[in-house]
């Protein structure tokens, strides 16, 4: 993963002011999770971006598909859990009986609501349309033709809530992009943002391994999170200098 410590010493060395103090490690704090999320949502966009060059059959291919690095980079976000009932209706099953879950936490972007067993990645499943207008979903539970059925399931999201149609009784598997967190220095995945932590020792402050948490992105996203921490930075310390050159090098690759 990017290294909380790399990018702390590289934006020092871009900005070069270290002596007077203005990247200090709360400053960049602020920051990282806000640099994160931003890097985080442009791969989506980048997704898009890049299935468009596929199908216009420019993409490389193979292992140099921009395509398939974008889906391998987002990989790591990926989770699939089983949703336990939370006994609470939305209240627009009329006719059909329901069943509730309240979305996790950590949900960034919904993927599929299956029906299943919950036993194995391999066992059948019967995938729910996924619904968002209220309107439709009271148009089609209210129908004598397209009311949902076991074999025909939709999943209503709406608030924090996710309003399974009808109740069948099976396993609801939710799959989802989970918003990114950061990496402790055990190697797992911690659920607070990144951080830079540091021990002071004779009024000079050194780096704190242990208690620092690296960035949740893949490790050749180096250069993009201390550009977009330059940014950010260089807005917050009027150095116009150092936004424009951060966006410049952006721009350039």
């Amino acid at each position: 993963m990017v290294s909380v410590y790399q990018v702390y010493q590289t934006l020092k060395s871009l900005v070069n002011k270290e002596q007077k103090g203005f990247i200090t490690p709360q400053v960049f704090n602020n920051f990282a999770a806000m640099a994160q999320m931003n890097l985080y949502n442009e791969m989506f966009t980048d997704l898009i971006e890049a299935k468009k060059i596929s199908r216009q059959n420019f993409d490389p291919g193979r292992d140099k598909s921009l395509k398939k690095q974008k889906e391998e980079d987002l990989s790591l976000y990926l989770k699939s859990v089983v949703l336990e009932n939370q006994g609470f209706n939305v209240g627009l099953a009329t006719d059909n009986s329901s069943v509730d879950f309240q979305k996790p936490s950590d949900l960034s972007k919904i993927v599929s609501v299956e029906l299943g067993d919950g036993s194995s990645f391999l066992e059948s499943r019967v995938n729910c349309e996924l619904i968002y207008n209220p309107d439709d979903i009271s148009r089609i539970v209210g129908s004598n033709l397209s009311s949902p059925t076991a074999d025909f399931p939709v999943a209503f999201v709406v608030g924090d809530r996710i309003e399974v149609i009808p109740d069948s009784n099976q396993t609801v598997i939710l799959t989802y992009y989970a918003k990114p967190t950061s990496i402790n220095s055990q190697g797992e995945i911690d659920p607070n943002s990144p951080l830079y932590a540091f021990r002071t020792f004779n009024s000079e402050s050194f780096f704190d391994f242990d208690n620092s948490r690296d960035f949740m992105l893949p490790p050749h996203y180096l250069g993009e999170v201390v550009m977009e921490m330059a940014k950010l930075i260089g807005v917050r310390l009027r150095e116009s200098q150092v936004t424009a050159f951060a966006i410049k090098e952006e721009a350039s690759e």
